[in-house]
């Protein structure tokens, strides 16, 4: 029985496959919760000269369209979908979130660029070294990939 499904999204075609599909699953187990976990990079690569104040915008901003995500494509309630909004490394930030909290089951997007099917290097990561079990969403899934 899954209890509990976290889902990153970077609000990419392949994250939104995930969320679909996290969607389907949490309604056939039920009580399944599921936490949508989007992490704003911080890295010397995304800099931004006018230093906190933006990143402070731009943070809100991102909360403010994880909301809008999960309200735009979830028909379960409210209590049990969770939206939690980091930054920091992707990659480090993401499995520190995972190994403090004891999810069932993570679905990814298998990659960012949404036009083939090659394993992106965060999901390689989360499969290598989560301890959680991993389902892996390909590009272009269509509505309705789980059957009861």
């Amino acid at each position: 029985m899954i209890s509990s499904i976290l889902i990153p999204t970077d609000f990419s075609p392949a994250s939104w496959n995930a969320a679909k599909v996290g969607l389907e699953l949490s309604k056939l187990n039920g009580d399944a919760t599921i936490s949508f976990l989007h992490i704003y990079p911080v890295s010397s690569k995304y800099s931004h000269k006018s230093g906190s104040s933006a990143n402070s915008k731009q943070l809100e901003e991102v909360k403010h369209r994880m909301n809008q995500l999960s309200h735009d494509i979830s028909d379960i309630s409210d209590d049990r979908i969770q939206n939690v909004v980091l930054s920091g490394n992707v990659e480090d930030t993401m499995m520190q979130f995972i190994k403090e909290h004891n999810f069932d089951l993570v679905i990814v997007g298998i990659n960012s660029n949404g036009y083939d099917n090659e394993i992106g290097s965060h999901t390689v990561r989360v499969i290598k070294e989560s301890g959680v079990p991993v389902m892996i969403v390909p590009n272009r899934t269509t509505h309705g990939a789980i059957a009861s």
